[in-house]
């Protein structure tokens, strides 16, 4: 994903996070990223306001931050390619 691309795969958002933590709590982006776990895509037709998930792990100022990332990535970018039903 370039800088100014939008996301296109759970990767890129969990990226995107990563890095917005980073600059703005500090540590490294492989440290968020571990913090951050998998983003999980969900079938739009369930979830219309946004369809990725996370559920993070850390102490409890990292959670904070981390619900604080998430909440302004997605606003910004609220889908990421739904699965298939089958993969459901």
């Amino acid at each position: 994903m370039a800088k100014h691309d939008a996301p296109e795969s759970t990767d890129d958002i969990r990226d995107l996070l990563a890095h917005l933590l980073a600059g703005a709590a500090g540590k490294t982006e492989a440290y968020w990223k571990k913090l951050i776990g998998e983003v999980i895509a969900l079938p739009v037709v369930f979830h219309p306001r946004s369809n990725w998930r996370i559920d993070p792990k850390g102490k409890p100022a990292e959670l904070e931050a981390i619900a604080k990332a998430a909440e302004i990535v997605r606003q910004a970018h609220p889908y990421v390619p739904s699965p298939s039903f089958e993969a459901i």
